[in-house]
């Protein structure tokens, strides 16, 4: 069997813009405040933390009983929702504080119901896209255990936010720190503990004690960008293979090149949109060589990444896409762009990649460089 045997190594070149670091350094927290209902009632009130400025990034959370929709007041973002089956729902929102912010926020609760929930004031965290990861997780009794997550920057600050099916008072995890801890008259409580998490990578679950373990429970994790660690940026740890039957005729067998997006870029440079552009080296054994047309990319899947939150990039680009190949790599062409004011946030970008194989050409082992850059702009 004459088999031709296939690697294309990826390379990212010139991909990285990263930006003048905050003059505010660290996330750090400003102030929270909570509320608990003590009778049914259809909204629940919590009033504005002291201290917000215009600028900072307010995380709220909500729990209230059953679950029916919670609706927060306007300019409020949902972060996450989740519900434990039918006794209780968390739901957690961010707001950018403007100039002006009102000195409560009503956030609805739909049919009369017992609610808990309280607000957390930061400072430091990207405006744009403040929310880097998040994960959640529920069960019917026991202690909460908020699951672990990825952040993809370094000095992220993260959030424990917990609720119970029951009033009660909770312990956070040793090594966080404890914002506020308020329950409803006898249906619920709500607690938020934070950390500092000083490097990219994964965090370890955090375990919250309530006082009374026989109720139902919900705990989200939620991590937030730092506002100096703004970047566009773009990288990969794929080596893809793929290989040809060249006894079956004429081949067309495809590979995939997963990337990592991240367009968390504030200021003025935030929402001008991107593009991926490509390049490559002609596939060779070292004496022989396929097409500098063998290669040509023929879609390309995204998704959001890690649980956070991101704008959907807007993408003009039609496929196939012929992808340049030649001794030297040539001129670099788009492959996928996100237009103005999409592509905000961290991605997985997978490019498919399908390389024509002529029955007739030497069996043996080729090679090639892919070359993806990220460029400002659509």
């Amino acid at each position: 069997m004459r088999r031709l045997r296939q690697a294309a190594a990826l390379t990212i070149l010139a991909a990285a813009l990263l930006l003048p670091a905050s003059s505010q350094g660290a996330i750090s927290f400003v102030a929270a405040t909570s509320a608990g209902r003590t009778r049914a009632s259809t909204t629940l009130a919590i009033t504005k933390p002291t201290g917000v400025a215009e600028g900072d990034v307010m995380i709220a959370t909500v729990s209230a009983t059953g679950s029916g929709a919670l609706t927060p007041p306007s300019g409020w973002t949902v972060v996450k929702d989740t519900t434990q089956g039918t006794s209780i729902r968390q739901v957690t929102f961010y707001k950018v504080a403007t100039a002006s912010e009102a000195t409560s926020y009503s956030f609805k609760l739909g049919t009369r119901r017992l609610a808990s929930g309280g607000i957390i004031d930061y400072r430091g965290v990207n405006q744009t896209v403040p929310i880097d990861a998040t994960a959640s997780a529920s069960g019917t009794s026991g202690n909460a255990v908020a699951p672990a997550l990825t952040t993809s920057l370094p000095a992220d600050q993260v959030v424990v936010a917990v609720s119970f099916a029951t009033a009660t008072t909770v312990t956070p995890n040793t090594g966080t720190t404890e914002r506020y801890d308020k329950s409803s008259t006898s249906a619920t409580t709500s607690e938020a503990a934070d950390f500092a998490q000083p490097t990219a990578g994964t965090t370890t679950a955090k375990t919250a004690v309530p006082l009374i373990t026989t109720a139902a429970w919900i705990a989200q994790t939620i991590a937030l960008r730092e506002a100096g660690q703004a970047s566009l940026a773009v990288a990969t740890s794929a080596a893809p293979t793929f290989s040809a039957n060249l006894d079956s005729g004429d081949q067309e067998p495809t590979y995939t090149a997963p990337l990592t997006l991240n367009d968390t870029r504030t200021g003025g440079s935030a929402g001008l949109g991107w593009n991926l552009t490509v390049t490559s080296t002609q596939f060779t054994n070292g004496t022989k060589t396929l097409s500098s047309e063998a290669s040509k990319i023929t879609a390309v899947a995204k998704a959001c990444a890690n649980g956070g939150l991101c704008t959907e990039p807007t993408n003009s680009i039609t496929y196939p896409v012929a992808v340049p190949a030649g001794a030297g790599p040539p001129t670099a062409v788009k492959l996928f762009n996100a237009a103005a004011a999409t592509g905000k946030g961290l991605f997985t970008v997978t490019p498919t990649v399908t390389v024509a194989v002529p029955q007739n050409s030497f069996s043996g082992t080729y090679t090639s460089t892919l070359t993806i850059s990220v460029v400002s702009g659509p």
